[in-house]
């Protein structure tokens, strides 16, 4: 069962997937009776007084428990949930309904809004000119015309190789906050007083 799709909002611990969780089920079922099965052994070898018995039953008894803890684990995990308030910015699992995922598959990608910043890459003959700055403005494609103010707060210590040169990536804060509207990977234009 699917819960959201991408560009939903989400909050922490919101359900976004449940999984299919029949198997699990019956997993469960013949653990717990594997385990009931095996205390009793256990108990109907130590009336006997069948000390060599007893012990293995109740080896097998934990053994089942350790199973029983293990799908019991894996039923909990079965409702995939949100690890923190943000949106979902990849992942549509409504054509997928019903198919197989395997364990490590990546089916979203939630990204925090709160914490918002924007990446600038300024080119390594300019870099020097932004060291020890602090302030500068962006605005973004969708609407070039407002400018929102940005403090900078790291400069990255290595450049990185683009298609037009080298360049250093430079973390931006928005001063005001980020506004509702903004998402993860919007690009613009910045300049840096």
């Amino acid at each position: 069962q699917v819960f959201v799709r991408a560009g939903d909002r989400v909050a922490k611990n919101q359900p976004l997937v449940s999984l299919n969780r029949s198997e699990l089920l019956l997993d469960q079922s013949a653990a717990l009776a594997d385990v009931v099965r095996y205390q009793r052994e256990a108990d109907k070898a130590r009336a006997a007084n069948s000390i060599a018995e007893m012990r293995i039953d109740e080896a097998q008894a934990q053994q089942s428990q350790a199973r029983l803890d293990l799908v019991r684990y894996r039923l909990d995990n079965a409702v995939i949930k949100s690890a923190f308030d943000g949106v979902v910015v990849e992942g549509d699992l409504r054509e997928r309904i019903a198919s197989p995922v395997k364990q490590g598959d990546a089916l979203f990608k939630v990204a925090r809004i709160d914490t918002l910043y924007a990446e600038a890459d300024i080119s390594e003959r300019d870099v020097k000119e932004v060291l020890g700055k602090s302030k500068g403005e962006i605005a973004f494609v969708t609407q070039p015309k407002t400018k929102y103010p940005v403090t900078l707060q790291i400069v990255q210590p290595a450049a990185v190789t683009k298609k037009d040169g080298n360049v250093f990536l430079v973390r931006l804060k928005p001063d005001s906050g980020a506004p509702q509207w903004w998402r993860p990977g919007m690009t613009g234009l910045c300049k840096i007083s």
